[in-house]
């Protein structure tokens, strides 16, 4: 395969990092292409030469990001059950296991920590899982994991009811990441203003008691 030449990666590059600010900012669906070339300093035939159409540099931009989430997910879920000497896995211990590394890969740099939770918030409500094909087997082998160490944990769970429980989950962090700025102005500023660290730490107490207080269906 002949090797990209490099002001065509450059290009690449600006093309995707400018979509993603812009997704974070204004959403998936309100961005046009004009926008995101204008931002990249490109054109929309470099987007067209990329990427084919916006809805597959859609596709790059996720694949990009949650590939690397899902995989740290599945290894920390293997750290956490290979350490633990009960068993079943605790669910505070599944929880973190799958929204930790959103949070770090929220702190990571590559954007402003507010702007970047914004984009994984928008990333995960706006998209839901209308996923690029190369990334869904990926998906239904971490759903199938953690519904399969939820329901260790909490015998009563069906595998239906942990896979809503699981989503419940995802909502309450995309919901907290996109529109934590909004709590924040219509509190007055009375809910303070916690590090996206001390979030997650809430989002997971809250969903763990969440989950543990499911009842035996009759």
């Amino acid at each position: 395969m002949p090797e990209i030449p490099e002001d065509a990666r450059s290009t690449r590059q600006r093309i995707m990092r400018s979509a993603e600010t812009l997704f974070a900012e204004r959403g998936f669906e309100t961005v046009s292409l004009r926008d995101i070339t204008g931002a990249a300093d490109a054109n929309v035939a470099a987007v067209n030469y990329h990427f084919g159409s916006k809805e597959r540099l859609i596709d790059a931009v996720i694949e990009r990001h949650v590939v690397p989430i899902n995989e740290e997910r599945l290894e920390l879920l293997d750290r956490f059950e290979a350490k633990c000497s009960e068993e079943s896995l605790p669910v505070e211990k599944i929880l973190k296991a799958f929204l930790s590394p959103v949070l770090r890969h929220i702190t990571s740099g590559e954007m402003s920590e507010d702007l970047f939770g914004k984009f994984m918030g928008r990333l995960i409500g706006e998209r839901g899982y209308r996923l690029p094909e190369s990334v869904r087997p990926l998906f239904r082998m971490m759903a199938g994991r953690f519904t399969s160490a939820l329901r260790r944990a909490v015998p009563q769970l069906s595998e239906e009811r942990a896979l809503w429980r699981m989503h419940f989950s995802f909502g309450v962090m995309s919901n907290t990441l996109t529109h934590g700025d909004t709590l924040r102005e219509i509190s007055g500023g009375r809910a303070g203003n916690p590090s996206v660290e001390r979030i997650f730490e809430e989002i997971i107490e809250f969903c763990t008691a969440g989950i543990e207080a499911a009842k035996k269906e009759s």
